[in-house]
């Protein structure tokens, strides 16, 4: 796994991870779908729509929607809840879920809340 550092023009810093295969993963689901990071090193979106909904540059500014709040790190954990929401009612989805966000460093806890697996990036 290759970590991509980033920094927007507000100074928040993030991390973009690109699997083994080259593929770049979606930091709210971590679905391995993109051929370009969904943000660039210098903290671009690149408003590509990922499979679980997310738009990238939209979904996480102020200025494009309504419902984005501050910070680009919170939009992903507020819309990550909302995947986990739409999956709940299907085993296999949220089976395969859970797969993607071990991509990214997360478990699902028994009620279905998002855990930062520790020393994962």
């Amino acid at each position: 796994m290759k970590e991509h550092h980033c920094v927007n023009q507000l100074g928040e810093h993030f991390i973009i991870l690109q699997n083994n295969d080259g593929a770049y993963l979606c930091p709210v689901c971590g679905s391995a779908e993109f051929n370009e990071p969904p943000y660039y090193e210098n903290g671009s979106a690149s408003f590509q729509l990922c499979s679980c909904g997310f738009e990238f540059g939209f979904d996480d500014s102020s200025l494009a929607s309504k419902e984005a709040s501050d910070g680009i790190v919170s939009n992903w954990d507020r819309w990550r809840l909302k995947v986990i929401d739409a999956n709940k009612h299907s085993i296999s989805s949220l089976q395969e879920l859970e797969q993607n966000l071990n991509n990214i460093g997360y478990k699902l806890a028994f009620d279905l809340i998002p855990v930062k697996i520790n020393g994962h990036t």
